[in-house]
């Protein structure tokens, strides 16, 4: 019963990192009306960041959480500005012809200046242990920041003024605007969220694992699998599924294999489109 809550508990671990990753995707999605394949390259981008200011400028890697949020932000909010704004009234297969191009020049920019080496953050090494149970300090540190982000996200969407916007623009861009509120910039803003989180993931990925250009492909399978799973735009879904997904893979690992651990994303989202194609939440 130890083994299995220890296990039980990595997995929720795991799954609020994936959880900030899934939460980015589905707010743009559910907001911008965009669907970002790219977004797996700004949480390797975010790994990177944590990577090269650790190594370059020694900030400690939990600063480079923090400071990951405004940098991304205001990178989302360029990119939004300057590239995908105009696709929101255009046809989805634009955004997907889009996107999957700036997925593919980010990772092969990572690839030709930063090469194929694997890098790691050494930092917060050995275990804690408690009652009996034994925790990576890093995984342990890792799972508070993805809380506290998280838990600052929900707040920030429930309770201000700017969230309370987006919520409405969300539920209906046209009422909103007849309302007052100015949908372009609360698109703009959300899609600079939406990228800051996945930055911010990132960040909090390379304390745990290694980090190479190609990471990005693993993440975006992920993202999808956790919206799919909670519903298209349901950011409370999207924590959900995130969860899930972090406890089945720490379960097959456990108890199969790492290998199989990898298949879960495509067979989560196999199984959800043909069992429950609105997810298992309402959006």
């Amino acid at each position: 019963m130890l083994n299995f809550l220890e296990i039980l508990i990595r997995g929720l671990m795991l799954g609020s990192v994936y959880a900030l990753v899934g939460m980015g995707l589905t707010l743009v999605w559910g907001v911008v009306g965009i669907v970002n394949i790219a977004h797996g390259e700004f949480v390797m981008l975010g790994a990177y960041f944590a990577f090269w200011a650790f190594s370059l400028l020694h900030l400690n890697p939990l600063l480079s959480v923090l400071l990951s949020i405004p940098v991304f932000f205001s990178l989302g909010v360029g990119i939004h500005k300057k590239i995908t704004e105009r696709l929101v009234k255009e046809h989805e297969l634009s955004a997907l012809i889009l996107t999957f191009g700036m997925s593919i020049l980010i990772w092969n920019l990572a690839q030709f200046f930063w090469t194929n080496t694997y890098r790691s953050v050494s930092y917060l090494t050995g275990n804690f242990p408690l009652m009996g149970l034994v925790f990576a300090k890093s995984k342990t540190v890792s799972f508070g920041l993805a809380v506290g982000i998280t838990a600052g996200l929900f707040l920030f969407l429930k309770y201000s003024k700017w969230g309370k916007a987006i919520r409405a623009t969300s539920q209906n861009p046209e009422v909103a605007l007849v309302c007052g509120i100015n949908t372009m910039k609360m698109r703009m803003f959300t899609y600079g969220m939406g990228i800051a989180l996945a930055g911010a993931a990132g960040t909090i990925i390379s304390l745990q694992w290694v980090i190479f250009p190609q990471m990005g492909a693993s993440y975006i399978s992920k993202a999808f699998a956790i919206v799919v799973l909670g519903g298209l735009g349901n950011i409370h879904g999207a924590l959900a599924g995130g969860l899930i997904i972090g406890i089945l893979e720490a379960m097959v690992t456990q108890y199969l294999s790492a290998k199989m651990a990898q298949i879960i994303p495509s067979a989560t989202i196999l199984l959800i489109l043909l069992l429950k194609p609105t997810g298992l939440f309402k959006k």
